[in-house]
């Protein structure tokens, strides 16, 4: 009976192909059997997953950009567009075979053995002679948004890359609006406006992003995240993409990350020699808590990256929590976070402290199980460094009982809590004057100094622990106990002509 039934399958499918072979020949269209095609994994990861079953497609042939895919609904009014965007955003062209749906099942079935493909297909490289002659000695953010905005469309993502890279953006926002795309650089925390793209600019962009960070083009109507990496100039650069949702398209920010950049040592970062000497005198215990306070983008990572270069020592065993991880440092363990696949603050810091570590980085506190895990670790011979959003570092101690926090765990564990701002540094150049200066571009500012207040568990802030106390109470306390706040850090620094007052009042005054 097997072998009947055998024959009867090989009659089926037989007969199933001559009927795909007609219907091929009815619609003007090559036509390919899939059944047992030697697939290869890089032509089948060029359509993700999820949009070859859902348009009924698997690519099965590439030589150079060209790449022949099956399709069993190749008329499909979704397929062809879909398509058309994956052409513009891969710079494939593609070929649409007719398939039987049992060739189109295999090809499915294939898909399934395909490890997850890398974040990205390809490394984008943007060469120092492109940016050169594009930017060349343009000295103002106009000019240097006139020629963004006079690039070819198949240019223009190198150039808005090229750009942010080119005057040192940490960010990238493509805003589209209703008659045209707002391109702006984030460039020392400030935004500046850059150029107005048209819209066909801007659907050029999108697709090239979204497929360069393996993102479902099909999608518009949903929040997506990814990454992928750069090459400008010789510099490797992590970007990491969000896109929500907007009134008029995919509102799109690509923060720049440069992992292979030099770390700021403290010094650099402008901490007055007092913060220093407290920073020094808390890393030198064996066990105990650091947090780094303040809103996102006040430059709280880049400080625990300078505390640990302080720390790398061959016999110091380092473990980081990172999300993402923005330097890459020799000599320390640094493991990304992915709550996606469960793997988040919490449960990488339980997995940490089973590594036998010296010292443990959390990248961020965000709930009571993270906070009374790494306290407790801080109590039992272990440095923690941490950061918290909160706007001051008095105001740390609240916002940790508020989490649920046991008032022990914060009298015995904490050896140091630092809160930072960033203002930006009056240009070296022109000395703040602006007109004409190639180096600020025209701001006044070049860089940026940290402004920075320092407080430690003496026996009055422990009382304030016990009796759970206000915000106002705990400040005063540490006022009284002699920190120095972070404004007047800045008005120290206004007078030394750093910075300016108007830059220390934007960052401090709440």
């Amino acid at each position: 009976m097997a072998d009947l039934d055998k024959a009867l399958q090989i009659f089926s499918r037989e007969d199933e192909e001559q009927v795909a072979k007609k219907a091929a020949q009815k619609q003007n269209l090559p036509y390919i059997n899939l059944v047992g095609y030697p697939f290869t994994p890089d032509v089948l990861s060029i359509i993700p997953k999820p949009q070859a079953h859902t348009f009924s497609v698997v690519p099965y042939y590439k030589i150079n950009n060209e790449v022949r895919v099956a399709a069993t609904e190749p008329q499909s009014p979704q397929l062809i567009p879909f398509l058309k965007e994956l052409s513009a955003a891969g710079g494939y062209k593609f070929f649409i075979y007719y398939c039987s749906q049992s060739s189109l099942r295999y090809g499915l079935e294939q898909l399934e053995f395909v490890r997850e493909a890398p974040r990205t297909l390809e490394k984008h490289v943007v060469s120092d002679d492109f940016i050169q002659s594009k930017f060349g000695a343009a000295a103002d953010f106009k000019t240097i948004g006139q020629r963004i905005a006079q690039t070819p469309t198949t240019e223009i993502l190198d150039i808005v890359f090229a750009g942010g890279v080119h005057l040192e953006a940490s960010d990238v926002h493509i805003e589209p609006e209703e008659e045209a795309t707002r391109l702006r650089y984030r460039i020392d925390g400030i935004l500046q406006d850059i150029a107005m793209l048209p819209k066909p600019t801007y659907n050029a962009v999108r697709n090239r992003i979204k497929y360069l960070s393996k993102l479902k083009l099909n999608v518009t109507e949903e929040p997506q995240d990814g990454r992928f990496e750069i090459e400008i100039a010789g510099q490797s650069i992590d970007v990491r993409v969000s896109l929500i949702p907007g009134a008029w398209g995919e509102v799109i920010v690509c923060r720049l990350l440069n992992p292979s950049g030099a770390v700021i040592s403290l010094e650099e970062l402008g901490f007055r020699a007092d913060a220093l000497a407290k920073i020094q005198a808390a890393i030198s215990k064996p066990n105990g808590a650091i947090f780094n306070t303040g809103p996102t983008g006040s430059g709280k990572t880049t400080t625990l990256y300078g505390i640990l270069q302080k720390l790398n020592k061959p016999e110091v065993k380092i473990i980081t929590l990172e999300d993402p991880i923005e330097y890459r440092i020799d000599g320390i363990d640094q493991s990304q976070i992915n709550v996606s696949k469960g793997y988040d603050f919490a449960s990488g810091l339980r997995h940490a402290l089973r590594q036998d570590p010296d010292v443990i980085m959390v990248g961020e506190v965000r709930d009571k199980e993270t906070a009374e895990t790494a306290l407790q670790a801080a109590l039992t011979g272990h440095l923690v460094l941490t950061t918290l959003h909160t706007n001051s570092a008095p105001s740390s101690i609240p916002r940790l009982l508020d989490m649920g926090v046991k008032p022990f765990l914060l009298s015995g564990s904490i050896n140091l809590i630092i809160a930072q701002r960033l203002v930006r540094k009056v240009c070296a150049t022109c000395k703040g004057q602006k007109t004409g200066c190639t180096a600020c571009k025209g701001t006044g500012y070049k860089g940026r100094v940290a402004l920075v207040e320092t407080m430690q568990i003496t026996p009055r802030i422990e009382a304030l622990i016990a009796s759970g106390a206000t915000i106002i109470q705990f400040e005063q306390a540490a006022r009284d106990d002699g920190m120095i706040t972070m404004f007047q850090d800045g008005m120290a620094k206004v007078r030394e002509g750093i910075t300016t007052e108007e830059e220390v009042r934007r960052v401090t005054t709440e």
